[in-house]
């Protein structure tokens, strides 16, 4: 319809000019809606140029147009073009008699943006203000949206407590819409996590998974929608067009008559003056040659314009056979693409299932290796040390000078011997592939609490052997141990504590330390990657948390799917 009514003003620009804003308003939108917000921020740009030069509309109106604009923005990832719109919009709006809704909508999206750029201070009091303009309406469900990312305002400024209590608010105004309910489903199993209150954060969890799963469906329909709507505008574009050619083709036929008629006036009026200058008998033989070449010329006419009709038609064919033809190469590119899409996303999964296979033997590789190393340190260099230290010991002593080369020589070989023991031993730990995962951890602290630098300790809830495989049992370990040096290295803190919480099909393992913390915990270095990357490995999750001058709080979650808690 947008592209029927900018035909209709291309007929007469001069009196429809001013609706163009509004038909560049509409298209922007609806390319917003089909995710081409390249298109719709050039269609949004010329509705705004276009909205200046209308005096008579509503001031609101631009709002609405840099709202929008904001939108596409945001969809295109470029936040901060889209943070100078949505501020423009909420200026116009404040100086206006705007509704409450309106406002609503606009505080709702800024609060939205400024989470998404982590400036939590910032979201929170439009967010705030949203809440209340909804409360005001008595609208459940868009409130329930504000309430949601809220309570993710309040998680990223660390005001738990707060944030549990938005998002469990947020989940009794609306159980239907996903975003809103995902939203605080992982406030809530966050903020459980941080307050180490792993059962509400396990059942959290597992409605978040549920949830996502039906989302994905829903996303799935849209997107073959989104799809449908984009070729259909394609079609309407290349009609548009068609028709544009058509009507100059009309205007130039309509011109070439006007021609001819002028023409024929002018051969008429000579053919007069003529007449009336001749005498009578002249006059009535021209007048006859007169009817008779006006007759042959009236046929001449006739069958220019039974040509130019044929050519008309023939025209008007070519153009209905150029957007069939066009219509059918349409058809069948949407057809190839969607084919083209279901076979990307088998060749993805598989893909994806091949990396896990590849990263699972490189672990294993990398296992074996280490073993190797390990057996070969222990065997072969600690047995050549520990025999050139027996035949230092068989040297008389007093045939040596001076005798301090001889203390000298053995305290060292000593040293080297322990070195290479401790290598040997540290290069894989035999606990981890013989023993469970609370003994191999128990272990690590009694080597960690050796240095005498920070006090380790490890508490396991509640008891038992781990239902774990070797691959989970390892990744773990050398997880703990990567953090715990961290902890050694970095947060100079007396104390540091390992939890071990295993309960409803989860294992949730906690290590935190009263050291200085860090200011950007996000910020991972290789050993934070490596972490990630091994919770990735084996399906779990991991995130840090700075608590200022409270040290550092490390969380890792993993689903024991084959397995369930002790009673």
């Amino acid at each position: 319809m947008n592209y029927a009514i900018l035909s209709l003003i291309d007929m007469a620009p001069q009196q429809y000019d001013l609706y163009l804003w509004r038909i560049y308003r509409n298209l922007g939108t609806i390319s917003t809606a089909i995710g081409d917000y390249g298109e719709a921020v050039s269609y949004l740009q010329k509705s705004i140029v276009r909205f200046g030069e209308d005096k008579k509309s509503d001031p609101l109106h631009r709002a609405s147009l840099h709202q929008c604009l904001a939108d596409a923005y945001k969809g295109k990832q470029q936040l901060d073009n889209a943070e100078t719109h949505y501020l423009l919009a909420w200026e116009v709006l404040k100086r206006q008699q705007a509704s409450i809704s309106g406002k609503a909508y606009l505080t709702t999206d800024l609060g939205l943006l400024y989470n998404s750029q982590q400036k939590f201070a910032q979201a929170v009091p439009y967010l705030r203000q949203s809440v209340e303009y909804w409360d005001q309406l008595n609208v459940p469900l868009p409130q329930a949206d504000a309430l949601a990312d809220l309570a993710e305002s309040y998680l990223g400024l660390g005001q738990y407590a707060d944030a549990i209590a938005t998002a469990q608010d947020a989940l009794t105004k609306n159980q239907k819409v996903h975003a809103p309910t995902l939203t605080a489903y992982s406030v809530l199993v966050r903020a459980y996590g941080y307050q180490q209150e792993w059962k509400n954060a396990f059942d959290y969890q597992q409605r978040y998974n549920a949830k996502k799963q039906e989302q994905q469906q829903s996303v799935n329909q849209s997107e073959s929608l989104r799809i449908k709507a984009r070729f259909e505008r394609e079609r309407l574009q290349t009609a548009y067009r068609q028709e544009r050619l058509l009507q100059n083709q009309r205007y130039q036929t309509l011109a070439k008559q006007a021609d001819v008629d002028r023409l024929n006036g002018v051969f008429r009026t000579n053919e007069l003056l003529r007449v009336a200058q001749t005498s009578d008998l002249k006059h009535q033989l021209e007048t006859q040659q007169l009817r008779t070449m006006a007759t042959q010329k009236q046929a001449t006419i006739q069958q220019l314009n039974i040509d130019r009709l044929r050519l008309g038609l023939s025209a008007q064919k070519d153009v209905q056979n150029l957007l069939f033809a066009g219509i059918a190469i349409i058809s069948l590119l949407g057809l190839w693409l969607l084919y083209y899409s279901i076979r990307l996303g088998r060749t993805n999964a598989s893909l994806r299932t091949k990396n896990r296979e590849i990263e699972t033997a490189l672990i294993r590789g990398q296992t074996i290796e280490r073993k190797r190393v390990a057996v070969e340190l222990h065997d072969r260099v600690s047995s050549l040390l520990g025999a050139t230290k027996m035949t230092f010991q068989t040297i008389d002593v007093a045939v040596l000078s001076p005798r301090n080369v001889y203390e000298s020589s053995l305290d060292l070989l000593n040293d080297v011997v322990t070195q290479v023991r401790q290598v040997s031993h540290n290069a894989l730990p035999e606990q981890i592939l013989q023993q469970d995962l609370t003994v191999s951890l128990k272990s690590l602290v009694r080597k960690l609490n050796r240095v005498e630098r920070t006090v380790f300790s490890l508490t396991h809830e509640p008891g038992g052997t781990l239902p774990l495989t070797q691959e989970d049992t390892f990744n773990l370990y050398v997880m703990c141990l990567e953090l715990c040096t961290n902890v050694l290295r970095h947060a100079r803190a007396n104390h540091a504590w390992i939890r071990l919480v295993w309960q409803d099909g989860w294992l949730a393992i906690q290590i935190d330390d009263d050291g200085t913390g860090a200011n950007h915990p996000s910020e991972a270095g290789i050993g934070l990657q490596s972490i990630r990357e091994r919770a990735a490995v084996i399906g779990a999750q991991f995130w840090l948390e700075t608590g200022g001058q409270h040290g550092i709080k490390a969380r890792i979650m993993l689903p024991l799917v084959s397995a369930s808690a002790p009673g």
